[in-house]
Protein backbone atom coordinates (compact mmCIF):
# COMPACT_ATOMS: atom_id res chain seq x y z
CA UNK A 1 0.00 0.00 0.00
CA UNK A 2 1.31 2.98 -0.86
CA UNK A 3 1.66 6.09 1.81
CA UNK A 4 -0.79 8.25 0.62
CA UNK A 5 -3.46 5.33 0.37
CA UNK A 6 -2.24 4.46 3.65
CA UNK A 7 -3.30 8.32 5.11
CA UNK A 8 -6.54 8.00 3.48
CA UNK A 9 -7.04 4.68 4.84
CA UNK A 10 -6.56 6.62 8.58
CA UNK A 11 -9.41 9.47 7.80
CA UNK A 12 -12.76 8.35 9.23
CA UNK A 13 -16.00 9.81 10.59
CA UNK A 14 -16.48 10.53 14.24
CA UNK A 15 -17.91 8.28 16.30
CA UNK A 16 -18.06 8.68 20.26
CA UNK A 17 -15.79 6.33 20.91
CA UNK A 18 -12.84 8.61 19.36
CA UNK A 19 -14.35 11.61 21.94
CA UNK A 20 -11.31 11.65 24.43
CA UNK A 21 -8.57 11.37 21.78
CA UNK A 22 -10.67 14.32 19.22
CA UNK A 23 -10.36 16.24 22.61
CA UNK A 24 -7.21 15.94 23.35
CA UNK A 25 -6.71 17.23 20.16
CA UNK A 26 -8.93 20.32 19.99
CA UNK A 27 -7.72 21.53 23.16
CA UNK A 28 -3.88 21.58 21.75
CA UNK A 29 -4.52 22.81 18.15
CA UNK A 30 -7.85 25.32 19.39
CA UNK A 31 -7.06 26.20 22.88
CA UNK A 32 -8.80 24.76 25.85
CA UNK A 33 -11.57 27.57 26.09
CA UNK A 34 -12.84 27.35 22.58
CA UNK A 35 -16.09 26.20 20.94
CA UNK A 36 -14.62 23.17 19.54
CA UNK A 37 -13.56 22.11 22.92
CA UNK A 38 -16.94 22.47 24.33
CA UNK A 39 -19.56 19.44 24.30
CA UNK A 40 -22.95 21.68 24.31
CA UNK A 41 -21.24 23.35 20.99
CA UNK A 42 -20.55 20.08 19.80
CA UNK A 43 -23.91 18.57 20.13
CA UNK A 44 -25.87 21.29 18.98
CA UNK A 45 -23.16 21.88 16.44
CA UNK A 46 -23.33 17.81 14.66
CA UNK A 47 -26.43 16.29 16.37
CA UNK A 48 -29.00 18.83 16.76
CA UNK A 49 -28.90 20.40 13.17
CA UNK A 50 -31.94 19.67 11.47
CA UNK A 51 -29.81 19.60 7.96
CA UNK A 52 -27.43 16.97 9.51
CA UNK A 53 -26.25 13.69 7.49
CA UNK A 54 -28.06 11.22 8.68
CA UNK A 55 -24.85 8.43 7.95
CA UNK A 56 -23.32 10.48 10.92
CA UNK A 57 -21.50 13.57 12.16
CA UNK A 58 -19.81 15.56 9.34
CA UNK A 59 -16.97 15.66 11.00
CA UNK A 60 -13.67 13.63 9.68
CA UNK A 61 -10.66 12.42 11.83
CA UNK A 62 -7.32 11.01 10.74
CA UNK A 63 -5.20 9.28 13.23
CA UNK A 64 -2.36 8.06 13.26
CA UNK A 65 -0.87 5.37 15.84
CA UNK A 66 -4.15 6.03 17.73
CA UNK A 67 -3.78 9.65 18.18
CA UNK A 68 -5.76 12.45 16.22
CA UNK A 69 -3.77 14.34 14.14
CA UNK A 70 -5.80 16.19 11.96
CA UNK A 71 -9.95 17.03 11.69
CA UNK A 72 -12.27 18.34 9.13
CA UNK A 73 -15.62 19.33 9.97
CA UNK A 74 -18.90 20.78 8.46
CA UNK A 75 -21.98 22.37 8.50
CA UNK A 76 -24.77 20.67 6.43
CA UNK A 77 -27.34 23.09 5.35
CA UNK A 78 -30.22 22.36 2.96
CA UNK A 79 -29.89 25.09 -0.45
CA UNK A 80 -32.40 26.53 -2.38
CA UNK A 81 -30.94 26.87 -5.89
CA UNK A 82 -34.19 28.21 -8.10
CA UNK A 83 -36.40 26.04 -7.16
CA UNK A 84 -34.83 23.18 -6.21
CA UNK A 85 -33.72 22.28 -2.70
CA UNK A 86 -30.01 20.48 -2.69
CA UNK A 87 -27.96 19.22 -0.02
CA UNK A 88 -24.89 21.79 0.49
CA UNK A 89 -22.51 21.97 3.35
CA UNK A 90 -20.35 24.87 4.93
CA UNK A 91 -16.50 23.40 5.36
CA UNK A 92 -15.28 24.90 9.38
CA UNK A 93 -12.43 23.65 11.11
CA UNK A 94 -10.23 21.95 8.90
CA UNK A 95 -7.28 21.61 10.83
CA UNK A 96 -3.77 19.61 11.35
CA UNK A 97 -1.40 18.96 14.07
CA UNK A 98 2.17 21.07 12.54
CA UNK A 99 3.79 17.60 12.74
CA UNK A 100 1.69 16.26 10.26
CA UNK A 101 1.16 19.14 7.77
CA UNK A 102 2.52 18.69 4.34
CA UNK A 103 2.34 15.07 4.94
CA UNK A 104 -0.86 14.10 2.87
CA UNK A 105 -2.98 14.34 6.09
CA UNK A 106 -4.85 17.57 4.92
CA UNK A 107 -5.44 16.73 1.83
CA UNK A 108 -7.03 13.02 3.05
CA UNK A 109 -9.61 15.11 5.24
CA UNK A 110 -10.74 17.21 2.74
CA UNK A 111 -11.31 14.57 0.02
CA UNK A 112 -13.71 13.00 2.67
CA UNK A 113 -15.49 15.91 2.90
CA UNK A 114 -15.49 16.17 -0.53
CA UNK A 115 -16.81 12.80 -0.78
CA UNK A 116 -19.61 13.14 1.55
CA UNK A 117 -20.96 16.61 -0.02
CA UNK A 118 -22.64 17.37 -3.09
CA UNK A 119 -22.05 21.18 -2.59
CA UNK A 120 -19.08 22.51 -0.82
CA UNK A 121 -19.14 26.14 0.44
CA UNK A 122 -16.68 28.30 2.28
CA UNK A 123 -17.40 31.74 4.10
CA UNK A 124 -14.12 33.70 5.43
CA UNK A 125 -11.97 31.79 3.71
CA UNK A 126 -8.27 32.31 5.13
CA UNK A 127 -5.06 32.39 2.63
CA UNK A 128 -3.89 28.77 3.41
CA UNK A 129 -6.84 27.06 2.93
CA UNK A 130 -7.76 29.33 -0.38
CA UNK A 131 -4.55 28.03 -2.01
CA UNK A 132 -5.86 24.16 -1.22
CA UNK A 133 -9.34 25.33 -2.14
CA UNK A 134 -7.58 26.65 -5.67
CA UNK A 135 -5.89 23.62 -6.32
CA UNK A 136 -8.97 21.49 -5.81
CA UNK A 137 -10.72 23.36 -8.55
CA UNK A 138 -12.96 25.47 -6.41
CA UNK A 139 -14.26 28.94 -7.23
CA UNK A 140 -13.36 32.09 -6.00
CA UNK A 141 -16.93 33.89 -5.27
CA UNK A 142 -15.13 37.15 -4.29
CA UNK A 143 -15.97 38.28 -0.69
CA UNK A 144 -18.82 39.78 1.15
CA UNK A 145 -19.33 43.50 1.35
CA UNK A 146 -19.34 45.47 4.93
CA UNK A 147 -21.48 48.22 4.88
CA UNK A 148 -21.56 50.74 8.20
CA UNK A 149 -24.82 52.58 9.03
CA UNK A 150 -23.31 55.73 11.19
CA UNK A 151 -25.56 56.84 14.21
CA UNK A 152 -22.55 58.56 16.08
CA UNK A 153 -20.41 59.83 13.53
CA UNK A 154 -17.81 61.42 15.32
CA UNK A 155 -17.36 58.07 17.48
CA UNK A 156 -17.49 55.90 14.45
CA UNK A 157 -14.49 58.03 11.90
CA UNK A 158 -12.39 57.69 15.03
CA UNK A 159 -12.87 54.05 15.25
CA UNK A 160 -12.39 53.23 11.44
CA UNK A 161 -9.70 56.16 11.62
CA UNK A 162 -10.94 57.94 8.72
CA UNK A 163 -12.00 61.49 10.37
CA UNK A 164 -13.03 62.79 7.02
CA UNK A 165 -14.47 59.50 5.92
CA UNK A 166 -18.11 60.58 6.78
CA UNK A 167 -18.41 63.76 5.88
CA UNK A 168 -16.74 63.01 2.21
CA UNK A 169 -19.35 60.24 1.46
CA UNK A 170 -22.33 60.56 3.53
CA UNK A 171 -24.93 63.27 3.49
CA UNK A 172 -25.27 65.33 6.39
CA UNK A 173 -29.33 64.54 6.41
CA UNK A 174 -28.30 60.52 6.50
CA UNK A 175 -25.57 60.78 9.66
CA UNK A 176 -27.26 63.03 11.84
CA UNK A 177 -29.69 60.41 12.57
CA UNK A 178 -32.03 57.50 11.87
CA UNK A 179 -34.85 59.55 12.63
CA UNK A 180 -34.11 61.53 9.50
CA UNK A 181 -34.36 58.50 7.42
CA UNK A 182 -37.01 57.20 8.86
CA UNK A 183 -39.40 60.86 8.41
CA UNK A 184 -39.05 60.23 4.59
CA UNK A 185 -40.54 56.76 5.07
CA UNK A 186 -43.27 58.05 6.79
CA UNK A 187 -45.83 56.43 4.81
CA UNK A 188 -44.64 53.09 4.88
CA UNK A 189 -43.64 53.23 8.28
CA UNK A 190 -47.12 53.75 9.27
CA UNK A 191 -47.98 50.29 8.02
CA UNK A 192 -45.60 48.65 9.31
CA UNK A 193 -44.11 47.83 12.91
CA UNK A 194 -40.79 46.50 14.12
CA UNK A 195 -41.26 43.67 17.10
CA UNK A 196 -38.49 42.44 19.63
CA UNK A 197 -39.44 38.62 20.06
CA UNK A 198 -37.68 36.34 22.35
CA UNK A 199 -37.18 33.35 19.99
CA UNK A 200 -38.49 32.05 16.17
CA UNK A 201 -41.41 30.65 16.11
CA UNK A 202 -43.43 29.07 12.92
CA UNK A 203 -45.00 32.71 11.38
CA UNK A 204 -41.38 33.17 10.29
CA UNK A 205 -41.95 29.95 7.47
CA UNK A 206 -44.32 32.85 5.62
CA UNK A 207 -41.33 35.03 5.54
CA UNK A 208 -39.22 32.33 3.98
CA UNK A 209 -41.73 31.18 1.37
CA UNK A 210 -42.55 34.83 0.04
CA UNK A 211 -39.10 36.40 0.01
CA UNK A 212 -36.63 33.26 -0.72
CA UNK A 213 -38.51 33.44 -4.12
CA UNK A 214 -36.84 36.46 -5.03
CA UNK A 215 -33.24 34.73 -4.05
CA UNK A 216 -31.89 32.75 -6.65
CA UNK A 217 -29.62 30.86 -4.68
CA UNK A 218 -30.11 30.75 -0.81
CA UNK A 219 -29.54 28.81 2.08
CA UNK A 220 -32.78 27.62 3.82
CA UNK A 221 -33.97 30.34 7.02
CA UNK A 222 -37.28 28.17 7.46
CA UNK A 223 -38.35 28.08 11.50
CA UNK A 224 -37.30 24.73 12.32
CA UNK A 225 -33.50 25.78 11.00
CA UNK A 226 -33.55 29.74 12.52
CA UNK A 227 -34.66 28.01 15.75
CA UNK A 228 -31.84 25.75 15.36
CA UNK A 229 -29.44 28.40 14.67
CA UNK A 230 -30.04 31.09 17.01
CA UNK A 231 -32.64 29.57 19.98
CA UNK A 232 -31.29 26.29 20.37
CA UNK A 233 -27.16 27.10 20.12
CA UNK A 234 -24.90 28.21 23.41
CA UNK A 235 -24.90 31.59 21.56
CA UNK A 236 -28.67 31.94 22.03
CA UNK A 237 -27.82 35.21 24.59
CA UNK A 238 -25.31 37.10 22.21
CA UNK A 239 -28.63 37.62 19.40
CA UNK A 240 -31.03 39.85 19.63
CA UNK A 241 -33.91 38.62 17.38
CA UNK A 242 -37.09 41.67 15.75
CA UNK A 243 -39.79 40.79 13.23
CA UNK A 244 -41.53 43.20 10.86
CA UNK A 245 -45.05 42.99 11.36
CA UNK A 246 -47.63 44.60 8.67
CA UNK A 247 -51.69 44.07 9.85
CA UNK A 248 -50.37 41.28 12.39
CA UNK A 249 -48.76 39.21 9.89
CA UNK A 250 -44.96 39.19 9.65
CA UNK A 251 -43.59 40.13 6.80
CA UNK A 252 -39.80 40.15 7.85
CA UNK A 253 -37.33 39.38 10.46
CA UNK A 254 -33.56 40.60 11.82
CA UNK A 255 -31.14 38.98 14.18
CA UNK A 256 -28.55 41.47 15.59
CA UNK A 257 -25.54 41.29 17.68
CA UNK A 258 -23.93 43.93 20.31
CA UNK A 259 -20.52 44.02 20.81
CA UNK A 260 -17.71 46.45 21.98
CA UNK A 261 -15.54 47.85 19.73
CA UNK A 262 -12.82 50.91 20.82
CA UNK A 263 -14.61 51.71 23.92
CA UNK A 264 -17.94 51.69 22.00
CA UNK A 265 -21.04 49.60 21.36
CA UNK A 266 -21.59 48.47 17.66
CA UNK A 267 -24.59 47.04 16.86
CA UNK A 268 -23.94 43.60 14.10
CA UNK A 269 -26.74 42.73 11.51
CA UNK A 270 -26.08 38.84 11.50
CA UNK A 271 -28.99 37.85 9.15
CA UNK A 272 -32.14 39.35 7.72
CA UNK A 273 -34.59 38.53 4.94
CA UNK A 274 -37.81 39.72 4.14
CA UNK A 275 -39.46 40.40 0.44
CA UNK A 276 -37.66 43.19 -1.25
CA UNK A 277 -40.51 46.15 -0.98
CA UNK A 278 -39.67 45.18 3.21
CA UNK A 279 -36.12 45.49 3.54
CA UNK A 280 -35.63 48.92 3.40
CA UNK A 281 -38.45 49.73 6.60
CA UNK A 282 -36.88 46.75 8.21
CA UNK A 283 -33.14 47.65 8.12
CA UNK A 284 -34.40 51.88 9.08
CA UNK A 285 -36.27 50.50 12.01
CA UNK A 286 -33.79 47.99 13.25
CA UNK A 287 -31.06 50.97 12.71
CA UNK A 288 -33.40 53.20 15.02
CA UNK A 289 -33.93 50.51 17.43
CA UNK A 290 -30.18 50.18 18.17
CA UNK A 291 -30.05 54.30 17.90
CA UNK A 292 -32.64 54.04 21.31
CA UNK A 293 -29.75 51.38 22.79
CA UNK A 294 -26.99 53.74 22.74
CA UNK A 295 -25.34 51.93 19.38
CA UNK A 296 -22.67 54.24 17.60
CA UNK A 297 -22.51 51.93 14.41
CA UNK A 298 -24.43 48.91 12.85
CA UNK A 299 -22.15 46.17 10.52
CA UNK A 300 -23.86 44.79 8.08
CA UNK A 301 -21.79 42.27 6.35
CA UNK A 302 -23.47 40.18 3.03
CA UNK A 303 -23.74 39.44 -0.47
CA UNK A 304 -26.74 40.16 -2.15
CA UNK A 305 -26.36 42.03 -5.34
CA UNK A 306 -29.72 43.62 -5.22
CA UNK A 307 -29.47 45.51 -1.91
CA UNK A 308 -26.66 47.74 -1.90
CA UNK A 309 -29.28 51.00 -3.65
CA UNK A 310 -31.22 49.83 -0.39
CA UNK A 311 -28.69 49.98 2.12
CA UNK A 312 -27.25 53.49 0.99
CA UNK A 313 -31.16 54.57 0.81
CA UNK A 314 -30.71 53.81 4.71
CA UNK A 315 -27.82 55.75 5.55
CA UNK A 316 -24.93 52.77 4.91
CA UNK A 317 -21.40 53.23 3.60
CA UNK A 318 -19.55 50.25 2.01
CA UNK A 319 -16.41 50.38 3.60
CA UNK A 320 -14.52 47.37 2.07
CA UNK A 321 -14.82 43.73 0.87
CA UNK A 322 -15.00 41.55 3.66
CA UNK A 323 -15.07 37.46 4.14
CA UNK A 324 -14.08 35.51 0.84
CA UNK A 325 -16.89 33.02 -0.33
CA UNK A 326 -16.05 30.04 -2.30
CA UNK A 327 -17.91 27.38 -3.43
CA UNK A 328 -17.66 23.62 -5.28
CA UNK A 329 -19.17 20.95 -6.94
CA UNK A 330 -18.46 17.68 -6.69
CA UNK A 331 -19.52 16.76 -10.01
CA UNK A 332 -18.09 19.47 -12.18
CA UNK A 333 -20.30 18.38 -14.83
CA UNK A 334 -23.69 18.92 -13.26
CA UNK A 335 -25.52 21.92 -14.67
CA UNK A 336 -25.65 23.24 -10.95
CA UNK A 337 -21.98 24.45 -11.09
CA UNK A 338 -23.21 26.85 -13.94
CA UNK A 339 -26.20 27.97 -11.90
CA UNK A 340 -24.34 28.56 -8.92
CA UNK A 341 -21.14 30.16 -10.07
CA UNK A 342 -22.96 33.16 -10.85
CA UNK A 343 -21.91 35.70 -7.88
CA UNK A 344 -25.19 37.80 -8.36
CA UNK A 345 -27.11 34.96 -7.75
CA UNK A 346 -26.28 34.73 -4.18
CA UNK A 347 -27.85 35.87 -0.85
CA UNK A 348 -25.14 35.40 2.39
CA UNK A 349 -24.89 36.70 5.55
CA UNK A 350 -22.56 35.82 8.41
CA UNK A 351 -24.95 33.07 9.59
CA UNK A 352 -24.21 31.40 7.12
CA UNK A 353 -21.40 28.78 7.86
CA UNK A 354 -19.75 29.61 11.05
CA UNK A 355 -18.11 32.82 10.69
CA UNK A 356 -20.11 34.63 13.32
CA UNK A 357 -18.96 31.93 16.12
CA UNK A 358 -15.38 33.37 14.77
CA UNK A 359 -16.12 36.69 15.31
CA UNK A 360 -18.17 36.13 19.09
CA UNK A 361 -14.94 33.95 19.85
CA UNK A 362 -12.32 36.56 18.48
Amino acid sequence: MSYMADIARSVVRYDPGEKTALRAFQREQFGPQARQCDDAFFEWLFERNPHRDATGPSLWLCKRDGIVVGQQASIPVALKVGDRECRAAWNVDWMVHPAWRLKGVAPALFAAYAQNTEIMLGLGVEEVPYRAFVRSGWTDMGSLSLFVRPLDPQACAKGLNAPRLLTRLAPRRVVRGSAIVIGRMAGVMARVSLEPIPAFDERVNAVWETASKQHPVIVKRDFETLSWRFDDGPHRTHYERYYLTRRGQVVGYIVVRLESWHGHVVGRVIDYLAERRWVRPLLALAFEALNAKGVVAVFVDQRDAGCEKVLRSVGCLRVRPSHKFMLNVRDRSSPLLSKLAHASSWFVMPSDGDYDHVMIES
